[in-house]
């Protein structure tokens, strides 16, 4: 995890007064104290700029003398720099500007002499935290150091990383976020939670800052304000590779379940550190890889909208907020998958779909326990959402008709109150009362049919349908008819029975 130079783009422009007045004041600082260009060393780390600081003094002594500092200004390095800085001092005018474009936006310098032009803006721009850094980057690469740059201090401290507290303070009000003694992190990612790495339903953005001891986690949604974390850290501080002291990763439902390869890692976290991408951009590109990851796995795991449930159907399902009989179909393909599932903003008419022609007739055939009968409903031209209630409603009124007794023949009237109330107990109230009707044109079946409409409720709305003598008739055999739509099947031919007899019907029933 190198840390990358970024690309920038350089163009020419007619100096502001007020930038040409503020580097000539720069140029002039500097004549008093040049060592403004480098950061404060620790006693270990000052050795590795002893010989740039042999270098500045030299180029120091001529900060005067115009010639000297000519010929001194055509070295490529700090040094160089410096003498180039001396001379706009000097001459106390700067009329053009060159400029440079880096992912922080445009910079202006002066250009004098021949340095490298980013050791010019580093030497004109010393007093700008992140500018200042672009001197001393050959140095703290070859050697790998750390130097810690920001608006009131500019420390190095040599191969130890050591931030200091200030620095720290400051990258937290950098970053923004609630910030705690070891963590910065978004609202919806509480501090424990990113300091155990757990996972929440939200993808999130966790970097570990290992000598600060601080976890930074920000959520998916809070992403989307900001724009690279990492770069908002990394560019006030130098070092070799940003892997020696950060770890960073995007936690998700997914990963816990399906981590991605080496490679897949190491191009995501390089266009991420490059400032190409956003947190965001990273957050959603790391999910997705992930996710691709899971559907080519051959281990079975379950995600719905960015949460997992591993391999637990029936959680799954529940979230999936189906009906009971899809519920019990969903459970049933589900368990039969061994494949990787990754849906979001689906429906559960959605899920059966998908499963539908590898075990939709499998399925049909356990409920109806009739292979015929399954391959009926699986070629209906209907949806499965629709086919599998049609199929329940079915299986559950062929149990309740197989616990009725069964009939070779019956008289006519015993026929009009049987039909009645089998197609009650096995179709409902509304065919039952289709099925009323149906009556014999007869005084005792009138009777009867009124009897059951008053059991059910409705003997009112059609009572002008009959004589008086069938709607008293019909009023005294109401309970009877009321009992042989809810009689257990064992007493179904009593009750049928007893409504012949009580009718005044002399019929009887035969098994």
């Amino acid at each position: 995890m190198a840390k990358k130079g970024r690309t920038t783009r350089s163009f020419a422009r007619t100096a502001p007064k007020s930038q040409e007045k503020y580097l000539i004041e720069n140029a002039k600082k500097l004549q008093e104290n040049p060592f403004l260009i480098l950061p404060t060393c620790t006693d270990e780390s000052a050795r590795y700029f002893q010989k740039l600081r042999k270098k500045i003094t030299k180029v120091h002594q001529y900060c005067s003398e115009e010639k000297k500092l000519e010929k001194l200004s055509h070295k490529k390095g700090l040094d160089g720099a410096l003498a180039g800085t001396y001379l706009l001092a000097i001459s106390e005018k700067a009329p053009y500007l060159a400029a440079l474009t880096f992912p922080t936006g445009d910079i202006t310098y002066a250009q004098r002499g021949k340095a490298d032009r980013e050791k010019l803006i580093a030497v004109q721009h010393f007093d700008d935290p992140v500018f200042r850094l672009r001197g001393i980057t050959d140095i703290v690469f070859k050697k790998n150091l750390r130097v810690y740059s920001w608006d009131a201090g500019y420390v190095c401290t040599g191969k130890d990383a050591r931030p200091p507290t200030e620095f720290i303070d400051f990258i937290r009000n950098k970053i923004g976020f609630s910030s705690q003694k070891d963590s910065i992190s978004c609202p919806h990612v509480p501090a424990d939670i990113a300091r155990k790495k757990e996972y929440l339903p939200l993808n999130y953005l966790r970097i570990e800052w290992k000598p600060a001891q601080i976890i930074i986690a920000l959520c998916e949604n809070c992403a989307k304000s900001t724009k690279n974390t990492m770069f908002t850290i990394s560019k006030y501080m130098l070092q070799r590779n940003l892997s020696d002291d950060f770890a960073i990763e995007v936690v998700t439902q997914v990963g816990k379940h399906q981590d991605l390869s080496d490679k897949q890692k190491t191009t995501s976290l390089q266009e991420y550190l490059s400032g190409s991408v956003t947190d965001a951009d990273f957050i959603k590109k790391i999910s997705k890889s992930q996710e691709n990851s899971v559907n080519t796995a051959e281990e079975k795991i379950l995600v719905l909208d960015g949460v997992s449930y591993g391999t637990d159907v029936s959680r799954f399902v529940e979230a999936l907020q189906a009906t009971s009989y899809e519920k019990t179909a969903l459970e049933f393909f589900l368990t039969k998958s061994q494949e990787p599932l990754i849906i979001s903003k689906t429906t559960p008419g959605k899920v059966l779909d998908r499963y539908w022609n590898q075990y939709g007739k499998e399925f049909l055939e356990s409920i109806l326990d009739d292979k015929e009968k399954a391959g009926s409903f699986f070629q209906l031209d209907d949806t499965p959402s629709n086919i599998i209630p049609l199929a329940f409603e079915y299986q559950q009124r062929q149990t309740i008709l197989s616990r009725l007794p069964v009939h070779t023949s019956l008289p006519p009237l015993a026929t009009f109150a049987d039909a009645v109330a089998r197609t009650y107990r096995t179709f409902g109230e509304k065919k039952a009362l289709a099925e009323i009707k149906n009556h014999p044109d007869t005084p005792k079946a009138k009777s009867i049919s009124y009897a059951f409409l008053l059991a059910l409720g409705k003997g009112q709305e059609v009572k002008w349908k009959y004589s008086k003598e069938e709607v008293d008739y019909g009023e005294f055999l109401k309970e009877y008819a009321k009992k042989l739509l809810t009689v257990e099947p064992e007493q179904y031919n009593v009750v049928l029975q007893e409504l012949l007899n009580i009718s005044g019907s002399s019929e009887k029933i035969v098994q």
